[in-house]
């Protein structure tokens, strides 16, 4: 017998082996017990699976054949009797068939799956994908999969088919002259146009700005952007483009014409996208720090004026209090107030303070005035290149404002138009702008450029031609889709399909929570309240007893007594001679014939980005691996999709391990970042005030059984909150996540309202709880004694806001949970907008309403504080053990590109999760093996054993000391 494939879980078990009424009548039909159990294995398993079990020797899975004869009450040992008799397998297989409704895999169901086959092909270019939309394709349309070679066979065919027909469609569109243009781009010398394109930017300056514009202009000049590709799925372009990006000029020279051009086409549109994006961001960038710098100018100037300033408050205090001395009479006051405080220094400091009011130092603003000329050198050129588009029309005197711009820098105006619009300035800057009726080109430019900034942040401006900056409607899967979607997602997450229920429903639920609340708040020692605010104290922390310490610390030296000591790499082969995960960076010919040699090199290349040692230093250190083989398996195999699909395997093996139940059955998560040292002069490179350095952050989830499933690198400067819901939505692995754990910087309002869109539940430790405003929605219910903290006007909720936007709100986070648009991308968007918006007000209300829910219930129950504790505890054990596994190069990423970035964050991920499985394997082997009841070890206590907290895993390297090489 083996163990079933990892990409079955216990939950999936459970659920579909399991026989109902109709099911357990056809089993007795037959006559013996031992063909009730083999029937019944045969029927659960093509449930299952969607085959039948291989035959010579008959394929037995324990796990199935286990809940079979469970529910059947038979002995599992009777299988082997039921596996001798082939004739009664094949008469219970057609019997199976016909009672399922299956078809055979036949003729006719070849020509469908073939064509089905194809179609996803244009759409994914990964096998492994493919074979999973294939295999549930046969299961909807009740088709027996075929074997598995022939499966892989269909799929290798269409996948050459549809890359054919994909490159002959793409360069049948192309003229003459643009095939001429993108042979140019192939140059021979190492400074090609194509290895320029392929550069990643520059750290934020007027510079690298430029150089970005250049390449937009080189991509422009190629007339590319006249193709359309909408035709072609994004992820085949992508695809298409990261071989691209590996291939040297020679090798792209050498494929086949419709191969090379479809390749570059698709490259070069990709890089515009990312480009503008780039553009855009560093434009943001550049602007900030102009005003960071601004700011600290002026915050210099005014501690160096603080002599001064500290001399006029004073004389201010003398002359207000004499103003406001009775006994003085006003005849007298102004002779009075000369006496004390002189005439010439009254009139001196008279002068400073003007200085510090309207002088250079009195606004921000005016510092970066100063600044103009730094901001020339790159604002022509972006105000060129930039496409604006208005998602309302709010801007029209924004809009008009950059086409005067754009004239004047084209026809090398100096002086402005006297009609130039001002309405697009902010009240607090215009002053400035317009002084004494003259207005100040400078200044006037400034305030255009950064209010172009603040309406893109804002989401009032998209951007042409851009995938993270483009127009919100965009993020919407299109509303055909949403149709057929609209009812299950609403059921799904428990809420109402129609916008008229809205009301109610979300009025009853808030309402519960305050009825909940205030049921409890007489015994509740965590909250007390007076008129204006409530106040918490600390919970007890739940220590255990000296009795039962000592019983844990038994069993901690009982265990470490008994496990293995053992060496990373050792580690990481052990946990690949079970799981085979090395076979997903693999081609298909090598899965099918694996070497030593192929799995060590990718097991050397996943340590040496895991671990921060690098390609070339691997090589060094590793015998039998070059420097070229690992290159190659960084840019070939280690993609993202095979990191995710091995990442999820390990994280499920994690899962089927009965140990791990003890510490979380998988339904729990939490998310936080780690920050590494980031020396790269790279567009990601941000200055971590915490971190006292530039950083980079490694933005990772775990599951409450210690699974790290999910992480992605970021800007440390990037608020956590839009990427929350990266790793729930977009992880492979099958844990069944319904609660999830962030500190502070992962909570906005509008995660509340995301997690309650997606049927899951939000639980933040929000650092200042206490200061958070709860909401009510009924204004005539009593309140009691949180009456004083709801009964405001900026308490109560919009319902009607929520209603109107209800469908859209539905249809928005279909989109991000269907994968249309990264979450992350769209949260960003969103989390910009302001209250003008009608669908973002429609968000932070239906946020604030689940926020107020769950401050409710987190102050009234203290399992919730607990279980939010816990989960977050976990991750920053995790984190302690990636700074140790991240040792190398002095814990610096030193990665240029953000696939690089990646590589290093989702193989350190995989050697975390690669690690806890093995140590939680090793847990479960010592405790089978050595029999702890005869040394009074008491294993309730393993739910406070981690699988992390040992040091029987040696990290480093050997260093080898050659005696032959002393010399006495």
């Amino acid at each position: 017998m083996k163990p079933l494939r990892y990409k079955y879980t216990h939950e999936q078990l459970v659920s579909v082996v399991h026989f109902n009424e109709k099911d357990i009548e056809t089993i007795k039909q037959c006559r013996s017990q031992y063909n009730h159990l083999g029937f019944a294995y045969q029927l659960a398993f093509v449930q299952l699976t969607n085959r039948f079990p291989k035959e010579q020797p008959f394929e037995v899975f324990d796990d199935i054949l286990t809940f079979v004869s469970v529910q059947l009450n038979i002995p599992s040992k009777l299988i082997h009797t039921y596996e001798k008799r082939q004739p009664t397998i094949n008469e219970h297989r057609e019997k199976i068939r016909n009672y399922l409704g299956l078809q055979r895999f036949g003729e006719a169901e070849l020509t469908k799956i073939e064509k089905f086959i194809f179609e996803e092909a244009c759409r994914l270019e990964q096998t492994a994908a493919l074979q999973v939309k294939t295999e549930q394709y046969l299961k909807e349309q009740g088709i027996l999969n075929p074997s598995e070679d022939t499966l892989k066979r269909l799929i290798g065919k269409q996948r050459e088919e549809a890359k054919r027909y994909i490159f002959r469609k793409i360069s049948q569109g192309l003229s003459k002259e643009l095939l001429e243009k993108l042979d140019t781009l192939l140059g021979d010398s190492q400074q090609s146009d194509l290895n320029f394109l392929k550069k990643p930017p520059g750290r934020p300056s007027p510079s690298a700005l430029l150089d970005l514009i250049k390449k937009i202009d080189l991509i422009i000049s190629t007339d590319i952007l006249k193709i359309d590709l909408s035709w072609l799925n994004n992820n085949f372009q992508r695809s298409l483009t990261r071989y691209a990006e590996h291939q040297t000029t020679s090798k792209l020279r050498r494929l086949n014409p419709d191969q090379r051009y479809a390749i570059l086409v698709c490259f070069l549109t990709q890089v515009h996208q990312d480009t503008v994006d780039q553009m855009v961001d560093m434009y943001d960038k550049l602007i900030n720090r102009i005003y960071n710098h601004a700011q600290i100018d002026m915050d210099n100037n005014h501690k160096a004026q603080q002599k001064k300033i500290r001399e006029s408050l004073s004389t201010f205090k003398d002359v207000a209090e004499l103003i406001l001395d009775d006994s003085v009479d006003d005849a007298v006051l102004r002779k009075e107030l000369f006496q004390r405080i002189g005439k010439d220094k009254l009139t001196n400091q008279i002068e400073e303070v003007n200085v510090w009011l309207t002088g250079k130092y009195s606004h921000v603003f005016n510092i970066v005035k100063q600044r103009f000329s730094y901001i020339r050198q790159f604002s022509p050129a972006f105000i060129k290149h930039i496409n604006l588009i208005p998602e309302g029309n709010e801007n029209s005197t924004l809009f008009r404002s950059v086409d005067i711009l754009q004239e004047m820098n084209d026809q090398n105006k100096r002086k402005l138009l006297e009609d130039v619009p001002l309405d697009f300035i902010h009240k607090k800057i215009r002053p400035f702008v317009e002084v004494n009726g003259n207005i100040d080109k400078a200044a006037w430019e400034c305030a255009l450029l950064i209010a172009i900034r603040d309406e893109i942040k804002a989401g009032n401006l998209s951007v042409k031609q851009s995938k993270c900056f483009g127009r919100f409607d965009d993020f919407f899967i299109p509303e055909k889709k949403w149709n057929e979607l609209r009812e299950a997602f609403f059921m799904r997450a428990k809420l109402p399909v129609r916008a008229n229920e809205v009301e109610a429903f979300l009025t009853q639920r808030l309402n519960r929570a305050f009825d909940r609340f205030l049921e409890l708040l007489p015994e509740n020692s965590y909250v007390t309240m007076d008129e204006n605010t409530w106040y918490l104290s600390a919970d007890s922390i739940d220590k255990l007893d000296s009795e039962s310490e000592k019983h844990l610390l038994l069993l901690k030296d009982w265990l470490s007594q008994h496990m293995r000591e053992v060496k990373l790499p050792d580690l990481l082969i052990e946990v690949d001679n079970e799981l085979k995960i090395t076979r997903h960076f693999m081609s298909i010919s090598q899965q099918e014939n694996p070497s030593v040699g192929d799995i060590c090199a990718i097991l050397a290349t996943i340590l040496a980005h895991g671990c921060n040692i690098g390609p070339y230093t691997m090589s060094q250190i590793t015998d039998g691996v070059s420097y070229n083989r690992i290159k190659h398996i960084t840019d070939w195999m280690l993609t993202v999709e095979a990191q995710r699909v091995a990442l999820a395997q390990v994280v499920n093996a994690i899962s089927r391990l009965d140990i791990t139940q003890a510490w979380g059955v998988g339904k729990t998560s939490s998310s936080d970042g780690q920050r590494f040292a980031f020396k790269r002069k790279v567009l990601q490179q941000t200055y971590s005030t915490k971190f006292n350095d530039f950083a980079l952050e490694f933005y990772s989830f775990v599951a409450d059984n210690y699974a790290p499933f999910y992480s992605i690198p970021i800007e440390c400067t990037d608020r956590d909150a839009p990427y929350v819901l990266d790793g729930l939505l977009y992880n492979e692995c099958d844990l069944p996540l319904e609660e999830h754990y962030t500190d502070t910087h992962g909570y906005t309002e509008n995660n509340f309202a995301a997690f309650a869109m997606l049927g899951r539940s939000f639980s933040p430790r929000i650092r200042g709880l206490h200061k958070q405003r709860i909401y009510r929605i009924e204004k005539n219910k009593d309140y009691k004694a949180l009456s004083p903290l709801v009964n405001r006007s900026d308490r109560t909720i919009h319902i009607n806001w929520i209603c109107d936007q209800w469908d859209r709100l539905g249809h928005f986070y279909a989109s991000l949970e269907s994968g249309h648009v990264t979450a992350s991308t769209a949260m960003k968007r969103l989390n910009g907008y302001t209250v003008k918006n009608h669908f973002y007000r429609a968000n932070r209300e239906l946020g604030r309403i689940i926020k107020t829910e769950y401050i409710l219930q987190y102050m009234s129950d203290k399992s919730l504080r607990q279980r939010t504790r816990r989960g977050l505890l976990k991750g920053e054990q995790i984190h302690a053990l990636a700074r140790d596994l991240n040792y190398g190069k002095r814990r610096r990423i030193n990665s240029r590109d953000l696939q690089e970035q990646r590589n290093s964050c989702s193989c350190l991920n995989l050697i975390l999760a690669c690690i806890i499985y093995w140590q939680a394997k090793e847990i479960n082997k010592v405790i089978m093996e050595n029999y702890p009841e005869n040394s009074s070890i008491d294993l309730s206590f393993m739910e406070h054993i981690s699988p992390i907290a040992w040091d029987n895993v040696v990290l480093y390297g050997e260093y080898v000391l050659n005696p032959n090489l002393v010399k006495l």
